[in-house]
């Protein structure tokens, strides 16, 4: 094996005796230069101590060779940094490890290229946050819309760090986004595509809590019509304004209406059914709220999705006053959906609001009140998710229970049998204060 090496190292000398600049000053120097890479390279993951030790020799003796020798050294000096207990050693390490991404641009150039990598280096090693972002920065100023994914997300992190540490503002985070994620939509198509969408997934994720709808809904609608016809962006900002409800403001339901038609008519999907008729919700025009949320569950793809249409079917048919179809999609989500309690929690909210309607002079009204306690516990026996609300919810339909001197005027007590008759039509158990 020595003997073979030896010989493909004088093979690779007399064949670059030309470019002795790159393996070194001297043929001396290039038959050190191209056994010391050798060497390195072959225990790269077998022995890294010898790997270190050659890798130097290379590094040291021709720095010029390969942009591999750089971005082995920065893996050999982030291993050695990571294996460190004694601060002052691992913060030589990585002083080191970030010497080799400046020596790099020196012998190759690629500044913004390699200065991004390095800022991601700084930001994972918790170096100086104002030098991390300048760093990154001046990556991203550097590489434009060629700016690496990672980079994108780096560059987030940094400033909401500077945010939070108040050397930053809220506008700065929110113009950072802007800038990330038109160098994201730039990339949609390319061959890196698949990671300009999972970066910008984790800068939408990281920047949500500085995207409240004041600022959501200008920005939506400045860049919708630049957007209009990619989906990805379409998508993101559909669910950042739904996630933030800024549909239920005049100007919010307007953008929201906007972007889920254009993302409904490009991918027929069940939330952009739903996200049509969230808007239709917002305006009050319940029919065509439940015709897209009818879409949503006939295109949805799981019963669970399908439980959370036909719940808002529900609900949307609770809006107008339609007690009884409200309850029957609310007992359909009940059966898609095991184990859930918000649609009884859904139906007893509609028993209670049905007091007026049952009354019949007797004990009609309290009877409403009766079944909408019969659901609660419904709810909270079956979801202890929902438990709290249940609880609020019964005690403040128990205040206005009837006197027991009351029921025994119609020859009841409490716990008698008692049909509620109206809509509701069911046998409940009479409940007094």
């Amino acid at each position: 094996m020595k003997n073979l090496t030896l010989t493909l190292i004088g093979l690779a000398i007399s064949l670059t005796t030309f470019a002795q600049g790159k393996y070194g000053a001297t043929p001396e120097d290039s038959v050190t230069c191209i056994e010391a890479l050798a060497i390195y390279k072959e225990n790269m993951k077998v022995d890294q101590k010898m790997a270190m030790q050659y890798w130097r020799v290379a590094y040291n003796t021709c720095p010029k060779s390969q942009k591999s020798l750089y971005i082995n050294g920065v893996k050999l000096y982030k291993a050695l940094a990571k294996k460190e207990k004694d601060a002052t050693v691992k913060a030589a390490y990585l002083d080191t490890m970030f010497s080799i991404f400046d020596q790099r641009v020196e012998m190759f150039g690629q500044e913004g290229l390699v200065n991004g990598m390095k800022g991601q280096s700084m930001l994972s090693t918790r170096q100086d946050k104002e030098e991390t972002f300048n760093t990154l920065n001046g990556a991203v100023e550097l590489t434009g819309k060629k700016t690496q994914s990672g980079t994108l997300v780096a560059i987030m992190f940094a400033v909401i760090n500077l945010e939070k540490a108040d050397k930053k503002s809220k506008a700065d985070v929110v113009t950072m986004f802007e800038k990330t994620m038109a160098i994201c939509a730039a990339n949609k198509d390319g061959k890196n595509a698949a990671r300009y969408a999972k970066a910008q997934d984790k800068i939408q994720n990281v920047t949500s809590p500085y995207l409240d709808c004041a600022v959501l809904v200008p920005l939506a609608d400045k860049n919708f019509e630049a957007n209009k016809e990619d989906l990805a962006w379409l998508k993101a900002t559909m669910r950042l304004l739904k996630k933030n409800k800024c549909y239920q403001s005049e100007d919010g339901a307007v953008i929201f209406g906007k972007v889920a038609e254009a993302f409904f008519a490009k991918e027929p999907s069940a939330n952009g059914a739903a996200g049509i008729a969230t808007i239709y919700l917002g305006k009050k025009k319940y029919s065509n709220a439940i015709e897209f949320f009818q879409k949503a569950v006939d295109m949805a793809e799981t019963n669970d999705e399908k439980a959370a249409f036909t719940l808002s079917i529900a609900k949307a048919y609770s809006y107008k006053k339609s007690y009884a179809q409200a309850r029957t999609f609310a007992l359909k989500a009940v059966s898609l959906k095991k184990g859930w309690g918000e649609p009884y929690i859904l139906i007893g909210d509609l028993y209670a609001q049905s007091y007026k309607t049952c009354d019949d002079g007797e004990l009609g009204r309290y009877g409403a009140y009766w079944s909408a306690v019969d659901k609660y516990r419904k709810a909270k026996s079956v979801d202890g998710s929902v438990a709290k609300i249940a609880n609020k919810k019964i005690a403040s339909i128990s205040s206005r229970y009837p006197a027991t001197k009351d029921v025994f005027f119609y020859n009841k007590k409490s716990g008698d049998s008692y049909t509620v008759k109206c809509w509701i039509n069911e046998t409940t158990t009479i409940k007094t204060r």
